[in-house]
């Protein structure tokens, strides 16, 4: 009964979040996933965890890759792993063009590639490596990771196209998928076999974790526009757009992102009833405990419970969602 929890809030104070985090840890969560936020860096979110914990994992979910460089993400990972007593894990996207432009001034290119070496590089440096790969696209300079122990940091990659698939498969120990339906997942873990044959591994040993999107502790109105808020946000994004289009919702994508730029609440309300129930469980633990074994039949192990806080009180409604699932201890 592997499960995972992704924790990001950024209205609740720090005393809240570790309260949720223990109680994930107390009710057998294995991993705590922490997404990039607007006003709190990722890395120094996760210390704070490890020194309030013992036992559940800690990853970034995700640190995008163009925002630090390979040798700073080895090192951040590696302290997160002494602080925490081995219990790092280093989650890595390319995150979103929009994104990254606006909030960094990150001009987005070539991502596939730049995920290529910044892995190899990161892994070559997690090993305590003299020589650095040769890389193209990232600038390194000579570093080594000065440790007596070399620490074994598994790497997870998010993936949504075919092609980020087949490299993780090749190069990563797990796959973060997002968003995802029965179509999806198929299709994607396809690719990953793919490309852990390629590079000659067995695909068995690559990992799979899933976001799923539970919202609770509201009445059903609230719980649903909140989720469908947190929705259109994703429609908003191309990659995912392009995601959703393929799945059969092609003809409510367009009006749910030309809306939500300048009316969030509009564009919300576009999203229909029949993505809601494909993408989400809200409100009820026995739907959470079905979508969690229809998760693992179609060969997600380590399904990441997302919750999305709605009503007054987020602390409440955090731990409301976190209680949909069955405790695995």
């Amino acid at each position: 009964m592997r499960l995972g929890l992704r924790l990001r809030d950024d209205r609740l104070p720090f005393s809240d979040l570790i309260a949720l985090a223990r109680l994930a840890e107390a009710r057998g969560f294995e991993a705590l996933f922490v997404p990039e936020a607007s006003g709190r860096e990722v890395f120094t979110q996760l210390a704070v965890y490890a020194c309030h914990t013992a036992r559940i994992r800690l990853s970034p979910g995700i640190a995008t890759i163009f925002t630090r460089t390979p040798s700073l993400l080895a090192q951040a990972a590696a302290t997160l792993d002494q602080l925490s007593g081995g219990r790092a894990m280093l989650g890595l996207g390319s995150g979103h063009a929009p994104t990254l432009t606006a909030g960094h001034g990150v001009h987005f290119e070539r991502p596939l590639a730049r995920m290529r070496e910044y892995v190899t590089l990161i892994k070559a440096i997690l090993r305590g490596a003299e020589t650095m790969p040769p890389a193209r696209l990232v600038p390194v300079t000579r570093f080594r990771l000065e440790t007596s122990a070399r620490p074994d940091i598994p790497i997870y990659m998010a993936a949504l196209g075919p092609k980020m698939c087949q490299l993780a498969g090749e190069l990563a120990d797990g796959v973060l998928l997002n968003w995802a339906m029965p179509a999806y997942v198929a299709q994607a873990l396809h690719h990953v076999r793919l490309g852990a044959e390629r590079a000659g591994c067995d695909p068995a040993t690559v990992d799979v974790a899933c976001y799923i999107r539970v919202a609770a502790g509201a009445d059903d109105e609230i719980l649903r526009h909140a989720v469908a808020r947190e929705l259109a946000r994703y429609i908003a994004m191309p990659f995912y757009r392009a995601m959703f289009d393929e799945a059969g919702f092609a003809a409510h994508t367009g009006p749910v992102a030309a809306a939500y730029p300048e009316d969030p609440d509009r564009a919300a309300r576009l999203v229909p009833d029949a993505m809601l129930e494909a993408l989400t469980v809200i409100g009820d633990a026995a739907a959470a405990r079905r979508r969690l074994e229809e998760f693992r039949a179609m060969g997600v192990r380590l399904p990441v419970l997302a919750p999305v806080p709605a009503g007054p009180d987020d602390a409440a409604s955090w731990r409301a969602a976190i209680e949909l699932a069955p405790a695995a201890v």
